[in-house]
């Protein structure tokens, strides 16, 4: 007891510290005159972890926990969190255990209750009924004041400042709102973060001890810029440095770098139009490069069928990676790729008649015969023209009068998406 005491009074971390305070880990400490402790705080604490420790002990197993031991974990945090208030720096790492158990012990339980209500077919829970909640969204609110604690920290001191820690509980927070699917939140806490980031340190400051953890923020940010943002560059910036920093850790696996990979094709297609190495993706990420080769060959050969029925293949693994708008917005390069074939097939004149272009999207779209074309059909078809000259795919202008796109007699096309062997992305 006396080594766990020292922690609180000489203000420092120690593995026998960590020990305590996780739930399964044995009690190997003697805790007979812990009732003439003076500090209350540190006395309830320890008083909660021993709770704790015998709650696992007598009524969990390795797959099993149970409400009672969710609320001790959650008590151990806050009477962190009221501890950590006048603590510095060295705090950081005993909350990040307490919150990282909290969260564990809040997805077992959330996966216990789904796996119920499916089997019992109970009734749905009523939403604002505090007693209903889900644990995820208890145990956040416990985690945030943790993140609150670190990010307000005044402590005049930098290296002593708990500003520090900040960057272990937003990985926390990006999870719970990943599994909750509160977008809002994630849009909140990005936001925070960026208007203080002349007062924290920076990610690879912080992180630099742990490139796992880094790579985690990285990824979220990622995702939020990619999935949730439309700030497609931005999303390719993060995600590119969470993929060259995985591939530096041993302790990043590759389930996590396919998942960064997913999501870094095609924002990089999007942001800069480079395609990746085909031959160097599936040695590295042969499970993507599965997922992407029926879409990066339509984006080379323009057909907006099988880009379809790709999408449709598809779409609930898209919808669940918040991947589906992005894959969406790739018809459009679809299209572009399919006028190019019209303007060479018409022997690349600058005038390209909108019945040629009309013709070959309907004969794409269907991989059918395509019969007389409608005044409605030549009207979609400008629409698109239009869409795809606005956005400065094509370099050109539409005459109506003549159902004809005029474009420039040099580089029409912008260069639309590099060749896989001379840029690519991060692969």
């Amino acid at each position: 007891m006396e080594e766990i005491l020292a922690c609180f009074n000489k203000k420092r971390n120690s593995n026998t510290l960590l020990n305590f305070l996780n739930y399964d880990r044995p009690l190997s400490v003697n805790f007979k005159h812990i009732g003439a402790l003076k500090n209350e705080k540190v006395l309830q604490l320890l008083q909660v972890c021993v709770q704790m420790k015998q709650e696992y002990a007598t009524k969990c197993t390795e797959t099993h926990r149970t409400s009672e031991l969710f609320d001790l974990c959650n008590e151990q945090l806050k009477l962190l969190n009221r501890i950590a208030e006048g603590e510095t720096r060295w705090i950081a790492s005993p909350l990040y255990t307490s919150a990282l158990q909290l969260l564990h012990v809040s997805e077992l339980l959330d996966k216990a209750e789904a796996e119920q209500e499916t089997a019992n077919a109970r009734k749905k829970k009523v939403k604002g009924d505090l007693e209903d909640e889900k644990y995820l969204e208890k145990c956040v609110r416990t985690i945030h004041t943790s993140f609150k604690l670190c990010l307000n920290d005044r402590n005049p001191d930098f290296k002593d400042n708990k500003k520090w820690g900040v960057y272990h509980f937003t990985n926390l927070e990006f999870r719970i709102y990943h599994r909750l699917q509160n977008r809002d939140m994630v849009r909140n806490l990005v936001k925070v973060l960026d208007s203080r980031v002349s007062e924290l340190p920076s990610p690879e400051t912080a992180l630099r001890a742990c490139k796992a953890q880094l790579v985690t923020y990285y990824y979220y940010k990622g995702e939020f810029y990619g999935c949730h943002n439309g700030d497609f560059q931005k999303a390719f910036e993060f995600l590119n440095k969470a993929w060259l920093e995985s591939c530096a850790d041993v302790d990043v696996g590759a389930q996590q770098k396919d998942a960064i990979m997913v999501l870094l094709v095609p924002f990089a297609i999007l942001a800069f139009k480079w395609y990746p190495d085909s031959v160097l993706l599936k040695q590295l990420h042969p499970r993507v490069a599965v997922l992407y080769a029926p879409l990066l060959a339509c984006l080379q050969n323009g057909d907006l069928k099988a880009l379809d029925t790709w999408l449709d293949a598809h779409e609930l693994l898209l919808l669940r990676k918040n991947l589906y708008v992005a894959t969406v917005l790739m018809r459009e390069l679809v299209l572009v790729k399919l006028v190019k074939t019209c303007w060479r097939v018409n022997g690349a004149r600058s005038i390209v008649p909108v019945d040629l272009v009309a013709t070959a999207v309907a004969r794409s779209a269907t991989h059918a015969a395509v019969g007389a074309l409608t005044d409605d059909s030549l009207d979609e078809t400008e629409c698109l023209l239009a869409n795809l000259i606005c956005k400065g795919y094509i370099k050109g202008y539409l005459s109506h009068g003549n159902r004809a796109m005029v474009v420039s007699k040099t580089n029409a096309f912008p260069r639309q998406a590099a060749d896989g062997n001379q840029q690519s992305t991060a692969t």
